[in-house]
């Protein structure tokens, strides 16, 4: 295999492991879920149990849980991970870089002896090419990933609860530059019995002569942005005019990272590769809050009501991606904003319905949504200790980012087996062009 097709699948599989291993960003990463509420459409502002309380709603740790779950409770750890992909992004560059190794020996045998078949051979790699390129131009990947522990005591009194993850997000997007395509054409379009020069003239933008190999101007990009925190949940339950509410505080430390790099299809060197010069990073303190109430003749409605990140910030992508054409992309900006979420839910002793509904927007960074749910879920009890999870959300922004990927109706499901005081829970989300998991591991006394 030759050195050019060894960077070029290095570049490709550093893309892939950075979308996977990591997780166009939004406004920030998907907020971080639980195994439950990742099963139940994302919701939890009024139906999220003690141990997932400091996530979306912090009041609810001091809410009245029906017994089984109102004790101390641990989770350790609790892992998601999502991926989507709105074309066969990554056999096409598999695609292409076999195309230009392909090429790359019918031009040194094009320009050393020029014959009929030998320009044929040029002409036809060059109409491949050009048609693979097309293929993915501002085409997509993303990956997302998520880790999380969480601790909590329940209580009417004073709850507290401890937090601690991480969510990341990676686009890697292909970036197809006009004067690549226009030169390809031109080689394409040479006649049989062209000379030597004019296969030369034709194939002059995108080759280099000296080292034998195709050097175009098209490029890809890792566009990524990561949200970690670690937060304490301190919740009461107040009686007021009669009525038990509950409210609850969350002040956390926040660090966002953005990475953002971008570099020729054909020169990604691995050993060259320096992450730090193309990350941004901030820290910050931050707080949630949040109140709800039960309702109903025997308390089975709850409605909540969250404010994450309370305070606004803005971190700004480095200004110099590494891009071979300057002003391709635009600088970015990952925004950490307030985000206002409304819950309900209705409870009984075999099931728990409840629907969430985000009142701000949640603005898009890059090829990413704008994005604002209305979620809805389900769990049911089927037996003593197994639970089966459904939900769907819908965003109400947005349905697409600038020719990015879908963001618009998602599917999910779950269980969990809670045998004695273990719980082992996995969840599962899917769309059309988006499938995703999660797992979880967790204690309650």
């Amino acid at each position: 295999m030759s050195t050019h097709t060894s960077r070029a699948r290095t570049r490709l599989a550093m893309a892939v492991a950075l979308t996977t291993a990591a997780a166009s960003t939004q406004a920030a990463p998907p907020q971080f879920n639980d195994a439950r509420a990742f099963g139940m459409g994302g919701t939890g502002v009024a139906a999220a149990r003690p141990s997932g309380a400091a996530l979306f709603n912090p009041s609810l740790l001091a809410a009245d849980h029906s017994g089984w779950n109102d004790g101390f409770s641990t989770t350790l750890p609790s892992v998601n991970a999502r991926y989507a992909e709105n074309e066969d992004v990554v056999d096409g560059v598999d695609r292409i870089q076999d195309t230009i190794e392909e090429l790359e020996v019918a031009i040194t045998a094009a320009t050393n002896n020029p014959t009929p078949g030998s320009v044929q051979e040029v002409k036809s790699g060059a109409d491949k090419l050009g048609g693979q390129l097309r293929d993915i131009n501002n085409e997509f990947v993303r990956g997302d990933a998520g880790l999380g522990t969480l601790f909590a005591i329940p209580s009417p009194t004073l709850s507290v609860g401890v937090h601690v993850n991480a969510q990341v997000r990676a686009t890697v997007e292909s970036r197809i530059d006009g004067e690549d395509l226009t030169a390809l054409d031109n080689v394409a379009s040479l006649d049989d019995n062209a000379s030597e020069q004019e296969v030369r003239d034709a194939l002059d933008p995108i080759y280099d002569q000296s080292s034998g190999e195709l050097n175009p101007k098209s490029d890809g990009r890792v566009l990524a942005s990561a949200v970690g925190e670690i937060g304490l949940t301190l919740a009461r339950s107040f009686e007021l005019q009669g009525q038990a509410v509950n409210f609850g505080v969350t002040p956390k430390l926040v660090q966002m990272r953005t990475f953002d790099y971008a570099q020729g299809v054909d020169d990604f060197d691995e050993d060259e590769f320096d992450a730090s010069e193309y990350e941004t990073k901030d820290t910050h303190i931050n707080v949630d809050i949040g109140a709800s109430t039960d309702l109903g003749s025997n308390d089975q409605w709850r409605v909540g009501a969250s404010v994450r990140n309370l305070i606004p910030q803005t971190l700004k992508a480095v200004e110099d991606n590494g891009s071979t054409v300057q002003g391709r992309y635009d600088r970015e900006e990952m925004k950490l904003d307030p985000l206002v979420t409304v819950g309900v839910a209705h409870t009984s002793g075999w099931h728990t319905l409840t629907a969430d509904l985000d009142l701000t927007k949640n603005e898009g960074i890059g090829p990413a949504a704008d994005q604002q749910w209305l979620a809805v879920g389900g769990e049911f009890n089927v037996y003593d200790w197994i639970n089966v999870r459904a939900g769907a959300r819908q965003n109400l922004a947005s349905d697409t980012g600038d020719n990015g990927i879908e963001e618009e109706t998602q599917y999910t499901a779950g269980f969990a087996l809670s045998p004695w005081a273990l719980r082992i829970e996995a969840g599962a989300l899917f769309s059309s062009e988006e499938v995703g998991g999660a797992v979880e591991l967790g204690m309650s006394f």
